[in-house]
């Protein structure tokens, strides 16, 4: 285990090039301490930004409308950031825009909704980086369509904040990508196309990845940064889950475009259901719902005790039930239903044109919608960063330097506790005797516990 007392690591890997796993390099990159450090960027997509990952997207809705006030003062500290709209900055060339964000719940079911708004306006009113003129609460369907711009509008209670607005995913990740080859120079190495096949491990002690195509990889410090892959490599049940959201994409007039562009993201928490501005023509319907499952036997190390004279007994593998995504694939019937059921509701002039594309966008879950940024307390030397659970990609800009923290055993407290490893004990009090099949930070909404092969098979 590296701490913050330990030696500084010579070679670090990470696997991953998505926003965890860009952030963190770009900190290291930043820190003196690390100047003579070797970094590796393993990632299984050829294509970087890789089209499959969570981190990538025509535009991923950056707000500080939180439930939880340590979340929205972390996504204010973010947007510090991306309002940097110069040509260098987080936000320039088009990569952050800000609209505004309104979040909706139908009657009866806006606890949530209550809470963020409390956040937002109790850090508004102790100067935390809001203003409080840009946050309007919204008491009936006329006072949302005001706020929107939308003739027809989903939910009966929200608030808005104009606070809030998006980024486009993919250019912010392709963004850190030539950063990090600049600033890093011979120092980083990045390696696209490398899928780690597994782990390797001495004892307790991670020692780098094997790949698929046979290569080794040596390292002082794993960093495990792959997003929903995670659990594929190492244990994390009960900790991480692998789920898949729905989205798709129907083509729009340059006139629509031009109404629809300077509209606020709007969000029923109800249904899960939202739409972000459009770009370049392209209006996107997305679920942030509990999502598919897709369940596959897998192997998984299994650590033996030391035997009583010190010798480490051999490995052994066992088989286990873990949700692997499925890269891909469109949407099943039930997904594109209730995606054309949210355009019925909100442009229903537009809610019979086809799907240009539709896609699986897989979050990692945990069961509280905390991230897990923490060491393996069985792995010296693997340090997991992961557990985006749909939200990560808004703290990009600072995701990294709170990873680094946690490395170092610096992390404020605060956020130590959330993303710590927590107990068995603690997991089953959280989801109960069914088990972790769906997180339960209070955001999420639609059918829990889906099958993705099942509801494929109802599409054919």
């Amino acid at each position: 285990m590296v701490e913050a007392d330990s030696k500084v690591p010579q070679h670090i890997l990470v696997i991953g090039a998505g926003a965890f796993g860009l952030g963190t390099t770009l900190s290291l990159l930043s820190k003196p301490a690390y100047n003579a450090t070797r970094i590796t960027i393993v990632d299984s997509s050829t294509q970087l930004p890789n089209p499959s990952g969570s981190s990538v997207d025509a535009n991923r809705i950056v707000r500080a409308d939180y439930a939880y006030v340590h979340y929205s003062r972390l996504a204010i500290e973010a947007q510090k950031l991306c309002r940097d709209t110069s040509a260098q900055g987080c936000g320039g060339e088009g990569r952050y825009h800000e609209p505004g964000f309104v979040l909706t719940a139908d009657a009866g079911q806006g606890a949530y909704v209550s809470q963020a708004l409390d956040s937002v306006l109790s850090l508004a009113a102790a100067d935390g980086g809001l203003d409080l003129s840009k946050i309007k609460e919204l008491h009936s369907q006329n006072d949302i369509r005001k706020a929107t711009g939308y003739e027809e509008v989903s939910g009966s209670y929200g608030y808005a904040n104009y606070n809030s607005g998006w980024a486009d995913a993919e250019s912010c990740v392709a963004y850190a990508l030539k950063r990090i080859q600049k600033e890093g120079g011979d120092r980083v190495t990045i390696k696209s196309g490398a899928r780690v096949e597994r782990l390797s491990f001495s004892g307790d002690e991670c020692t780098g990845v094997e790949l698929a195509d046979g290569e080794s990889i040596k390292a002082d410090l794993v960093i495990l940064a792959a997003g929903a892959w995670s659990p594929t490599l190492i244990d994390l049940q009960g900790r991480c889950l692998a789920t898949g959201q729905t989205l798709a994409f129907i083509d729009i007039t340059d006139e629509e475009q031009a109404a629809m562009a300077d509209r606020p993201t709007i969000m029923n928490l109800s249904r899960g259901m939202f739409i972000i501005p459009p770009r370049d023509n392209k209006l996107k319907i997305a679920r942030h719902g509990f999502g598919y499952i897709n369940p596959v036997q897998i192997p998984r190390r299994n650590i033996q005790p030391r035997l009583a004279n010190g010798e480490i007994t051999p490995e052994r593998y066992e088989y286990v039930d873990v949700s692997v995504p499925k890269a891909g694939v469109p949407v099943p019937l039930e997904g594109q239903e209730a995606l054309r059921e949210a355009l019925h509701e909100l442009v229903p002039h537009m809610a019979d044109r086809p799907f240009t594309r539709t896609r699986i966008c897989w979050y990692c879950d945990t069961p509280t919608g905390d991230f897990l940024i923490t060491y393996h307390p069985r792995h010296k030397s693997l340090f997991l960063a992961t557990g985006g659970s749909g939200h990560g990609f808004k703290f990009f800009p600072v995701i990294g330097d709170k990873i680094v923290d946690a490395i170092e055993g610096n992390l404020d407290p605060l956020y130590a506790r959330e993303w710590r490893w927590r107990c068995d004990e603690e997991l089953q009090k959280i989801y109960g005797p069914e088990g972790f099949i769906g997180c339960e930070d209070g955001s999420r909404a639609g059918p829990k516990g889906m099958v993705l092969e099942d509801e494929m098979a109802r599409t054919r």
